[in-house]
Order: C-alpha cells, then sequence, then structure tokens
C-alpha cells in the first residue's frame, strides 16, 4: 500500500481557523460524507485540547456550516458543510492510518494510505496547488496499524488532565523528570486529589491496551476431585459470570468455604 505523510497551512480553513483563533488543537477523522444538491456533507468526530471549550462550542455552533454538533468531555461529532475544494480529502480511495491533527497554528497532518499512488498523487497536488504544505514522505509499506480515535479510554476531564500533565513533565521519562508532589502543585490542587486523578487514568488507559482481561478461576471436577483451571476473559464477561445463577448459588452453598475471589461458579 502507498502511504503519504503530509501538511499544510489550514489557518483560513474551518478547523484550522478555530485552532488558530482559540489557541487549542484538534485530533480526529471523517467518519462519512454524501452530496446533495452539489453541497459536500460531512461527519467528523474528533477532540479539542485546550482551554476555552464552551466558547468554542458555542462559535461553531453559530457557524453557518455547523448543521449539527455534539460534545461530551472533549469529544465531539458534528456535521459540516464542507468546502467543495476539500472534496479530493474524502474520497473512497483513502484510508486514514492515523487522525487528522490540527495544531494550534492551523496547520493540518495527514497521513493517509492507498492502494493506487496516482489517486494519492491527485490529491497531493491539490493540495500544493491551493495551500502552503509540506510532503513529509510518501512511500510503499506494509500496514503495521491503524489508529482509530473513537476507541479510546474514558478518562474524565480531571483524568485527562491529570494524566496529560504527567506526560509533558517527564513523569513516565526514564529516569523520572517530576515527582507526584510536584505535579499536584502545578495543577494546584491537593496532592491526594491529584494521584486519585492519575491512577484513575493510568487504571482505564491500561485496561485499554490490555483489552480489559482480567483472570477467573473455573472449579472442575474429575477423578482426582475438584481442581481450579484460570482464565483469562474480558470485563464485559467477568461481569455476566459474577452475576450468574450458578455463581450466585455457589456463594450461598458454600458460605463457609474459602473460595477464590475471582472463581466463576
Amino acid at each position: 500500500m502507498w502511504v503519504a505523510k503530509f501538511k499544510f497551512d489550514g489557518s483560513k480553513v474551518f478547523f484550522g481557523e478555530i485552532a488558530k483563533k482559540f489557541n487549542v488543537s484538534f485530533t480526529g477523522y471523517p467518519l462519512s460524507s454524501y452530496e446533495k444538491n452539489n453541497q459536500l456533507y460531512v461527519t467528523i468526530i474528533g477532540t479539542v485540547k485546550g482551554e476555552k471549550k464552551e466558547k468554542i462550542l458555542q462559535y461553531m455552533k453559530k457557524n453557518s456550516l455547523v448543521l449539527k454538533i455534539e460534545e461530551h468531555n472533549n469529544f465531539f461529532s458534528i456535521l459540516i458543510k464542507e468546502n467543495n475544494l476539500f472534496k479530493p480529502f474524502y474520497s473512497p480511495y483513502f484510508i486514514y492510518i492515523s487522525p487528522v491533527f490540527i495544531d494550534e497554528k492551523g496547520m493540518y497532518s495527514y497521513h493517509l494510505g492507498c492502494w493506487q499512488r496516482e489517486e494519492l498523487q491527485k490529491l497531493l497536488s491539490v493540495v500544493q496547488k491551493k495551500y502552503a504544505s509540506t510532503l513529509v514522505s510518501m512511500k510503499q509499506e506494509k500496514l503495521q496499524y491503524i489508529s482509530i480515535l473513537g476507541i479510546q479510554p474514558n478518562l474524565t476531564e480531571k483524568q485527562k488532565s491529570a494524566y496529560e500533565l504527567a506526560v509533558k513533565e517527564g513523569y513516565y521519562a526514564y529516569p523520572k523528570k517530576i515527582e507526584l508532589k510536584q505535579l499536584a502543585k502545578i495543577s494546584k490542587i491537593a496532592y491526594a486529589t491529584y494521584q486519585q486523578h492519575l491512577k484513575y487514568a493510568e487504571k482505564k488507559i491500561h485496561a485499554f491496551f490490555t483489552h480489559r482481561y482480567q483472570y477467573r478461576y473455573i472449579s472442575v471436577k474429575n477423578t482426582y476431585g475438584s481442581r481450579y483451571i484460570c482464565l483469562y476473559l474480558s470485563q464485559e464477561v467477568n461481569e455476566h459470570y459474577a452475576n450468574h445463577p450458578r455463581r450466585i448459588q455457589a456463594r450461598k452453598r458454600n458460605n463457609n468455604e474459602k473460595l477464590p475471589d475471582n472463581r466463576l461458579f
């Protein structure tokens, strides 16, 4: 597959203009697009990083290009009337390998894949004619990953802020550049409060990257008596088995018997 990375100055384009105006950054990608009466409509999902979130939301709602918008914990979905100049970006030939990133200056960063090199070249020609742009790379390679924004840990704003600060200040660097007490001081909140936000964020992120798998024991009877077998199950399966009728009966039946806390039945 042909893979291209490129950037262009979109400070006068819808999201780029907002990013520059409010000094924020956007990360997102288009979910769907369609045409009606020669007008291009696009549904985009993403996240916004920065302050003045409420002002940004109100600014978007007042914009005539915005038809629908929903937001929760910095995650937004929006239906817009897109400029037809951007039509080549929504070609079904392209795969968004990573979400589009728009920095505080309105600079767009794209990472696209395509089976046909000529289709990527057509898009790059359009970008180079319309905007000040930079081609970072374009080469044929095998895909190793696809980064999909919608599948991510569901962090609260406080958890997200705590984690982002820890990353920014080098808490996870080796060797560690800062301690929790210093991070709490920068955040202007109590040490215990900051620690709690960060630990909950770490727990959610860890669960996300390990597919939220946990272990449980199943009691199996054979000629040698009862044996426990350890299985790794997802959180959803664990919750299902925790309330399973046989599990409930086993708890009642074995009130005086010490069983593993994470036994299934």
